[in-house]
């Protein structure tokens, strides 16, 4: 049984969903500008209109010299490739050299549709062959090594809605290059009406999907803000008590020891009201990017609040190891700081705790080398012979 299907019809539908994607993306844009990715999506659902207004046009109408399908094919090609584009960059892919590259692609596209415009074979080989390579290539690249489960659920519907496109024009593809008569027969092909019926449909499902990647990814960046110190860049005191939560859990069934590092900077106050708190917040920020350059890789620094941070040091194994973790610490953040005032010579003070000869929870921990940060400082100031 041959099952047709009205083309008119379908292509106005393909066109109400188009408009219907191109809405929502906008509406995505407008709300995460900055999002990578995202106007590339809304160009792209544009461009699907044009097309399939041409291709609506070309219907009613009868274009003469082949412009209706010159028109929609070159603009349809565009269109996948910033579907492609989008998806690289979504996914933090960003090259200037390749999107030059997929530029000077455009003149291709409308080159090999106005030369196969009256052959609808060649035609249809050369758009499905592209349009099948972007479209599967980007619902891989949406899928591929995702930071964790959630980014992977998050993008999963728009990843398999890509690649449903891509197999959907492969199915056509592989009519014309097997010389299947349907495929020469345009939109009166049911080869051609089915495509436009199933593309329709896996093109709301595509929209749909990047709302959701969309979200999530706003979510998380959200989540992110609020476990991070807008000074100084470091995980703020939420960050920090997750991370040790975790840590201390990890460590408990493995039995790793690890350290807590507190540290303050000696006589901050004096700073901030000799030179203001502009001066002092300067300081802050210069001892955070000292300290990304101490730590090891293995680390987790933070800042715990006022001039307070925090490093949590895995694999300490020997508390030789630590001590020469804290010096290399301290070095690397006592020194001048010129920019702030000639004068200003920066001194932390230093304080550990190790898990678990020092305690097995976070207050016991934080409150062992809170007291031993003030310890150090005691002993520096009997050293410069000031006051305890």
């Amino acid at each position: 049984m041959n099952l047709q299907l009205d083309s008119t019809t379908l292509v106005l539908m393909f066109i109400t969903l188009a408009i219907t994607s191109f809405i929502v993306m906008f509406l995505i844009w407008r709300i995460n500008r900055d999002m990578p990715g995202v106007l590339c999506w809304m160009v792209a659902t544009l461009l699907n209109i044009t097309s399939a207004l041409a291709s609506l046009m070309n219907a009613l109408y009868g274009w003469a010299d082949g412009w209706g399908p010159f028109l929609s094919t070159s603009i349809s090609l565009s269109a996948n490739m910033l579907v492609l584009e989008g998806a690289l960059r979504f996914r933090g892919y960003e090259s200037r050299r390749r999107w030059q590259f997929f530029l000077a692609l455009i003149p291709l596209f409308m080159a090999l549709s106005w030369i196969y415009r009256l052959d609808p074979i060649a035609r249809g080989i050369s758009h499905d062959s592209f349009s099948m390579v972007f479209q599967i290539s980007a619902g891989v690249v949406l899928l591929w090594r995702t930071a964790n489960r959630g980014e992977l659920q998050a993008n999963l519907l728009a990843g398999i809605a890509c690649i449903l496109i891509g197999l959907t024009i492969s199915t056509r593809l592989w009519l014309a290059l097997g010389g299947n008569a349907m495929a020469s027969q345009g939109t009166d092909s049911p080869a051609t009406q089915w495509y436009l019926f199933a593309g329709a449909n896996f093109h709301v499902a595509w929209t749909f999907g990047l709302s959701v990647a969309c979200y999530f990814r706003s979510r998380q960046q959200v989540m992110s803000m609020a476990r991070e110190d807008s000074l100084t860049a470091l995980p703020n005191r939420r960050g920090l008590d997750e991370k040790l939560s975790q840590t201390l859990a990890e460590t408990q069934r493995s039995g790793e020891r690890f350290a807590v590092i507190m540290l303050d900077i000696n006589d901050f106050k004096q700073i901030n009201d000799s030179y203001g708190h502009r001066a002092g917040d300067r300081v802050l920020s210069e001892i955070a990017q000292r300290l990304g350059q101490a730590v090891r890789e293995s680390d987790f620094a933070g800042r715990l609040g006022g001039d307070e941070f925090i490093i949590l040091a895995r694999q300490i194994e020997t508390d030789d190891l630590l001590t020469q973790l804290v010096e290399r610490i301290r070095q690397q953040l006592n020194g001048e700081m010129p920019q702030i005032g000639e004068d200003v010579d920066i001194r932390v003070s230093i304080g550990t705790a190790i898990f678990p000869e020092d305690g097995n929870d976070p207050d016991a921990l934080l409150e062992s080398a809170d007291s031993r940060m003030y310890r150090d400082k005691k002993s520096q100031n009997q050293l410069n012979g000031e006051p305890a």
